[in-house]
């Protein structure tokens, strides 16, 4: 079958329109290549000092100090923090825990204690003084 002059340069020029769509994607492609490496770094080639600003370490709950306060597990991964926090009285402790770790405030604790919010406000500023004392004397 021969076709037409009409239906081969119609076919010239439809592979020509695909080599400039072709050239112009690989263009882009390669712009986009170029823009991403400035910006990106690979991951075995991060300094250990800047994956632990980036939060790349990973925290296990073993390696945690765990408070029971009422129906919530509480950890504190820091361990001078925890063995201080020990020491404290068991009102100041879940004072403070519930206050800083879970984000309560004085009036929702206690509801939760059947006290006066003074009254878990003292015992929390109480403890902080104390576990302030506590770990100055640690360092």
């Amino acid at each position: 079958m021969r076709t037409s002059s009409f239906e081969y340069i119609v076919r010239l020029q439809f592979n020509s329109l695909m080599l400039i769509v072709i050239k112009n994607k690989l263009k882009s492609r390669n712009r986009q290549f170029a823009r991403r490496s400035k910006r990106e770094v690979l991951f075995c080639e991060i300094a250990e000092t800047k994956q632990v600003e980036c939060g790349t370490n990973d925290t296990y709950f073993y390696d945690c100090i765990s408070f029971k306060v009422l129906h919530f597990t509480i950890y504190v991964s820091d361990e001078t923090l925890g063995t201080a926090l020990h020491r404290l009285s068991e009102k100041q402790r879940s004072a403070i825990l519930l206050r800083y770790f879970q984000g309560m405030n004085d009036r929702k604790i206690s509801e939760l204690y059947h006290v006066s919010r003074s009254a878990i406000s003292s015992r929390r500023s109480r403890g902080l003084k104390k576990l302030k004392t506590l770990l100055s004397e640690r360092k």
